[in-house]
C-alpha cells in the first residue's frame, strides 16, 4: 500500500481526517482574521458557542458592516 505525505501549513499530514481537521482549522483562522480586521481596534470581538459577537458603539458597529460587505 503506498503511504502519502504531505505538509499544510507547516504541519505534516498523513491521513485524509488529518487533512479535514488542519483545512477546516485554516478556514476558520482566515474567517477569524477577516472578522477581526473588519471590526478594527475599538470594536470588542468575542468568540461564542453560536459565532462571534461584537461590542462596540452603533457608528462602530456600522463601519465595520460596511467593511464586511
Amino acid at each position: 500500500m503506498a503511504r502519502i505525505e504531505m505538509r499544510l501549513n507547516g504541519r505534516k499530514i498523513t491521513s485524509t481526517s488529518q487533512l479535514q481537521r488542519e483545512l477546516t482549522r485554516s478556514m476558520e483562522k482566515q474567517v477569524e482574521d477577516g472578522l477581526r480586521k473588519a471590526a478594527g481596534p475599538s470594536v470588542r470581538m468575542k468568540k461564542t458557542r453560536e459565532g462571534y459577537t461584537f461590542e462596540g458603539t452603533p457608528e462602530q458597529i456600522e463601519r465595520m458592516k460596511k467593511r464586511l460587505r
